[in-house]
């Protein structure tokens, strides 16, 4: 593998949906998930080793310290679709007693190679994400020091903005290089979090006004304009609600795996939720990812927001049957996670 060019085929063949065209069971689709999240780290990768000799070939150095490669969001969980934006970071170590020009030149080589991964994985067929969280911004990128002061920072003035970085970073995973450098952030974090009960507020009234598309009656409610009229938001409606919620709950009982069902096999193990309540939301959520893998093949246009929707009439009836039971729990979930807050400090 020598060029982005060369990893967007690849990509393209081994993410290509139209082997998913005869499937449209939830239960069908759910095992793809997982394959599909073991090939985009493995492409991503890739990614990350492709911009290092890049840089490399252009004769601008090779790292001069260790350093990770960071995701956020859906790729920080394992949880990504078929189409996947970036949401990534860099982390790197500096050493002790390092004068200021020898600083300035480890900072210059990862700004470069942030800029040439987020370019790079962009030709890859992965664009960056709307809200700027990629290696490219130097809020997502630094030394071990600079992501310990940010995270101070973000949890002393919790506004929204700070909250949403919060809530990123906790579902953040080394994907590539030494994940011991990021372990003081993470510990950090933890801490910081310990019996923080208007900090979990501030998070969970973060994530509770994403609305479930299921009216009073328990009749699902589709866009009504657009061109995804008649479709479901499935990302924003169903997917989003559930994984807000169980990480909120993992959150407030120390619980800091980054994907949602290690939190669900965690809150079980815990005896925060009992264990058959843990299975039922872990197998509405496998099905739930399963139906996000086919999303792209009710539209064929490749759009990045397309891969958001689906249309009911092309599911199976017991598929329709899931999604709005899928959303009654959603429904219940966000109910549970309002009074968490006052739970948790009481």
């Amino acid at each position: 593998m020598d060029s982005f060019g060369e990893l967007a085929l690849l990509r393209r063949e081994l993410l290509d949906p139209s082997p998913l065209r005869p499937l449209n069971r939830a239960g069908e689709l759910a095992p793809f998930s997982i394959v599909v999240n073991l090939i985009h780290d493995n492409l991503i990768r890739q990614g990350v080793l492709l911009a290092v000799n890049d840089l490399a070939k252009r004769g601008l150095g090779t790292p001069p310290v260790p350093f990770a490669f960071l995701q956020f969001g859906s790729g920080g969980r394992s949880e990504q679709a078929l189409i996947s934006d970036q949401d990534n970071g860099l982390v790197y170590q500096l050493p002790d007693h390092l004068g200021e020009q020898e600083t300035e030149k480890i900072h210059g080589y990862f700004q470069l190679l942030g800029a040439t991964i987020v370019a790079g994985l962009e030709v890859a067929g992965y664009p960056p994400c709307q809200g700027n969280v990629t290696c490219l911004s130097p809020k997502w990128r630094g030394s071990t020091e600079h992501w310990l002061d940010q995270i101070d920072r973000w949890v002393s003035h919790p506004i929204w903005e700070n909250a949403r970085y919060l809530l990123l970073a906790s579902d953040v995973r080394v994907l590539w290089g030494e994940s011991a450098i990021f372990t003081p952030v993470h510990d950090r974090f933890r801490q910081l979090l310990a019996g923080n009960v208007f900090l979990l507020n501030r998070l969970v009234s973060n994530t509770l006004h994403y609305r479930v598309p299921l009216g009073i009656f328990g009749r699902v409610l589709p866009e009504v304009h657009g061109r995804f009229r008649g479709a479901i938001n499935v990302k924003y409606g169903i997917y989003l609600p559930l994984v807000n919620c169980v990480r909120h709950f993992a959150l407030a009982h120390g619980i800091f795996a980054s994907s949602t069902l290690e939190r669900l096999d965690l809150l079980g193990e815990k005896g925060v939720w009992s264990k058959s309540f843990c299975d039922e939301v872990a197998a509405y959520f496998r099905q739930i990812q399963g139906l996000r893998l086919i999303a792209p093949l009710h539209w064929e246009d490749g759009q990045y927001t397309s891969n958001s929707y689906i249309k009911l009439g092309e599911l199976s009836p017991d598929t329709q049957v899931m999604v709005r039971q899928s959303m009654k729990l959603a429904i219940r979930l966000q109910k549970m996670t309002e009074k968490l807050p006052s739970v948790f400090g009481g």
